[in-house]
This record gives C-alpha cells, structure tokens and sequence, in this order.
C-alpha cells in the first residue's frame, strides 16, 4: 500500500487485480472503510487525467509566478 500525502492509500486488490483508493473523508462501505474501487483501465484512465492536470496546473502556476516577477521589477 502506497500513501499520498500522509492520507490517501493506494493499494490493488488479490483477488479481482483492481486498483483500491482509501480515504478517511470518504463515506465507509459495508467493511468501515472509505474505498473507490477502479478496473486497471478505469485506474489507467484516471491516472492520465490527474497527469495532464497537474501539469496544466504546474504550469499555470509558474506562469502566474513568472508574471509576478516581471510586475515586481
């Protein structure tokens, strides 16, 4: 099991080989654990989606903290 900031676990299951994403904020499940519980395709998908996110995020930061930078001279 892998942890993301401290919070959230990253795990994968024995059984049906899928990919398993535990919260605390997230509502419990008849076991008392908050889970999402994606197909390896579905896990792929969302991985990619988080990628090109944090990359246009990445860069928008860095582009307003450039701005900034240029303003404060």
């Amino acid at each position: 099991m892998e942890k993301v900031a401290g919070v959230l676990e990253v795990s994968r299951t024995e059984d049906t080989h899928e990919i398993v994403i535990i919260h605390p904020d997230l509502k419990p499940d008849a076991t008392g654990v908050g889970r999402i519980v994606f197909s390896p395709r579905h896990a792929r998908h969302l991985a990619n989606l988080l990628i090109e996110n944090a990359t246009e995020a990445e860069a928008d930061a860095a582009r307003k903290y450039l701005s900034q930078r240029l303003r404060g001279r």
